[in-house]
């Protein structure tokens, strides 16, 4: 009996300790990377995976998310999300930054939807 709950302890303890939310990057004013960011709002969470759809002047951005907490829908972030790779994200509605992968931009609706389930079903 010991050692059966040994073993649930430990690996839970680990699992635990591997969290992590990034507060926000060195020395970043808030107001000076809103400016130098896109504003983006999220349209769609997917529950299960935390990866997102963000709609921006240019169309719609699907966001794969890399941990850390996860935008409601409605949110307003910043990131640049016109370009595709791990970039930083503001979210100004939550007042926290978090680090996701820009898998593609400039989508329509139908495109980024598709392209969200492909993401799901890896």
């Amino acid at each position: 009996m010991k050692k059966i709950i040994l073993f649930l302890i430990l690996p839970s303890l680990f699992l635990v300790s591997c969290t992590k939310q990034i507060d926000r990057p060195v020395d970043v004013n808030v107001d000076e990377w809103m400016q130098m960011h896109e504003r983006g709002t999220v349209v769609y969470t997917d529950g299960f995976t935390g990866n997102y759809i963000v709609e921006t002047s240019r169309g719609y951005s699907v966001i794969e998310s890399w941990g850390g907490a996860m935008p409601y829908d409605f949110d307003n972030v910043y990131a640049s999300f016109s370009s595709r790779g791990i970039k930083d994200i503001y979210n100004r509605s939550g007042n926290y930054f978090t680090q996701g992968r820009v898998v593609d931009a400039w989508l329509s609706w139908s495109q980024a939807m598709y392209l969200l389930d492909q993401l799901s079903n890896n």
